[in-house]
């Protein structure tokens, strides 16, 4: 027999048991946040042609799809992100309807994770977009979203930093294109030291004053102090613009007193291309990579022939998991035991009593030895309970009296 039999493939997993009931106990916490905040909800086909999925990736990107052919002999994908996805339904069958839209999914995406890499190619993207509003309060909303999820699921410890793709873009402006390029791959993948030897490479095409600015760029950061620092670089209209734009996002996160939760960082740069505007990544000090992430995406919708303002964010619902204590999250688990059969009305009166009560029970009906010295559960014998809990205990007095 084949060992392949016996092996997943690369960058999938299998969930069982009480993991599986803790990610499912995460989504359903999740969707209560989400219609908290008054959201409606959409799912979209697993399977994408090819050509609706690239409106919204790069080239590097393209090289991670699953693809397949339809009869027809048309190529399609496995949905690799839900953003575009979500786009085509707006241009379509939601073509008439009133904006703004507030649109929330829970959908599995997959792209090909590199061989040698731990990174999953099956994610579970829980997210939220909100169309037709163009303010830096919509972002805000967006950023208020996932800090209460984060903040719902029990997180402990998480910050979220946020960026501006327009100042980035204004700051950038007096180089080549290729140039600017490989300067925003350096950004994304944080590289300091190839991102600082691009700009000396390049420096007889800046003046003093950008040359400064772009060397500054990836260390402002902090609370409102950095926006106030990033104006002492904003020579082009765009970068005093962008300026703005996190002053009135700013406020808005103070007025629902979720600011200390953020960071500026005006360095940010995040893969996608279609970003225009305030973007973010949400961080947790344990992992090493982004737990939640987003921004704003203007120009998206006119792809789709459909020119519409958005924003939105999307929360890793895995990572979520591998971050949280989840001991706790599962229902508290009764074992009842029935040891002989004119016990059983009884003993399964008991157990729906205990499940409509929020608990999981698990009924037995052959008797170990020494159950009765097992934690959490309960012995019917003779039309008798016989348990060592003392809250399985009180309950069952409560369920009789």
């Amino acid at each position: 027999m084949s060992s392949l039999y016996f092996e997943r493939p690369h960058g999938t997993r299998d969930y069982i048991m009480r993991e599986l009931e803790a990610k499912h106990q995460i989504e359903s916490v999740i969707r209560q946040v989400f219609n908290a905040w008054g959201y409606d909800w959409i799912a979209t086909p697993l399977l994408e042609y090819e050509e609706t999925v690239r409106q919204g990736l790069h080239k590097e990107e393209e090289e991670q799809l699953y693809r397949l052919f339809d009869a027809a002999g048309r190529t399609i994908v496995l949905r690799p992100e839900m953003t575009t996805p979500v786009a085509r339904v707006v241009a379509t069958l939601l073509a008439g309807a009133p904006e703004p839209l507030h649109l929330a999914y829970m959908e599995r995406t997959l792209r090909r994770a590199p061989i040698r890499s731990n990174e999953s190619s099956e994610v579970t993207q829980a997210g939220v977009e909100l169309l037709g509003d163009r303010t830096p309060d919509a972002d805000a909303e967006v950023v208020g979203v996932m800090i209460s999820v984060l903040q719902a699921v029990g997180v402990r410890s998480f910050r979220v930093a946020v960026g501006h793709t327009g100042y980035v873009g204004a700051l950038l402006q007096g180089l080549p294109n290729p140039v600017q390029q490989d300067l925003r791959r350096a950004l994304l993948r944080k590289d300091a030291v190839r991102y600082e030897q691009l700009l000396d490479q390049h420096k007889d095409m800046l003046s003093a004053v950008e040359l400064e600015g772009l060397l500054s760029l990836p260390r402002i950061r902090g609370g409102k102090e950095a926006i106030v620092e990033a104006k002492k670089y904003a020579s082009r209209p765009e970068a005093l613009a962008a300026c703005r734009d996190l002053e009135v996002f700013y406020d808005a996160l103070m007025a629902m007193e979720m600011a200390e939760a953020v960071q500026f960082d005006l360095g940010l740069y995040l893969e996608h291309d279609y970003y225009t505007g305030i973007l973010f990544e949400g961080y947790v000090p344990t992992l090493g990579l982004p737990i939640c992430f987003g921004g704003r995406y203007d120009n998206l919708l006119e792809r789709f022939g459909r020119a519409m303002p958005a924003t939105g964010g999307v929360l890793h619902v895995e990572r979520l998991l591998s971050v949280i204590d989840h001991t706790h999250t599962a229902a508290r688990r009764f074992e009842l035991w029935v040891e002989d059969e004119q016990d059983r009305p009884l003993a399964y009166a008991f157990a729906q009593y205990l499940r409509q009560l929020g608990f999981a029970v698990r009924l037995y009906r052959n008797l170990p030895p020494a159950v009765s010295e097992a934690r959490e559960s309960g012995v019917f014998k003779v039309g008798e309970f016989f348990t060592d809990d003392e809250g399985l205990q009180i309950l069952y007095l409560e369920f009789t009296q």
